[in-house]
């Protein structure tokens, strides 16, 4: 189901977004640039920003995360991606500043290597336990976003938001002792499908 919103977000843009152009495909723009702040997540990426403007008003955005770590020292080797496709709505641009409005679609997987020692025989010795942690976070929510541009060098904009939503992830560990006590201000790492409230604070530069 969040699959077929998403298509029909994407369709929604495609659609509106060329019927505001008039079919004029010469205002139709790409930029590229990258998003230091998703290095600085819980689930630290390496992440691209790309972005598809229609008209003045209406562009298309798309996050594109490679996972390369994570905080908590227990999952190792963690690794996986992040995407965040959303829809612009432009509300204000006037002297080289403008603020989006914003609707999006967030889904972030990875996978970490999980270990553990076991003590055997009362203690005699003690084994060493290995296994998987395979997580899926998705959700949607609402975002705002303040841009600059025009900068006199190979930089053409920053752009500094926020967004909040709501989702669920969810939590599957290989064996039942990787799985975490619960807490109640955990990073929702317990095994199973929790409901997560969504939030997004973003820093991103263009550079075409």
């Amino acid at each position: 189901m969040k699959w077929k919103i998403v298509f029909l977000l994407l369709m929604f843009s495609y659609q509106f977004g060329f019927a505001t152009i008039n079919s004029d495909s010469t205002k139709i723009k790409y930029s590229l640039g990258v998003t230091p702040s998703a290095i600085l997540n819980v689930v630290p990426a390496i992440q691209l920003s790309h972005e598809i403007s229609f008209s003045k008003f209406l562009s298309f955005g798309l996050e594109t995360g490679f996972i390369v770590s994570h905080l908590n020292k227990d999952n190792q080797d963690s690794r996986g991606l992040r995407l965040r496709p959303q829809l612009n709505f432009t509300i204000h641009d006037q002297n080289n500043f403008n603020v989006d409005l914003y609707l999006f679609y967030n889904y972030r997987y990875f996978h970490a290597t999980r270990v553990d020692e076991v003590r055997r025989a009362n203690g005699a010795f003690t084994e060493e336990i290995r296994g998987d942690r395979n997580t899926t976070m998705s959700g949607f929510g609402l975002g705002v976003n303040f841009g600059f541009k025009e900068f006199d060098s190979i930089l053409k904009k920053v752009n500094v938001g926020f967004g909040i939503g709501y989702g669920s992830i969810s939590n599957r560990y290989s064996e039942e002792i990787f799985n975490p006590e619960f807490l109640i201000f955990s990073d929702f790492s317990q095994s199973g499908i929790a409901e997560i409230p969504i939030i997004i604070l973003h820093f991103s530069m263009d550079f075409i």
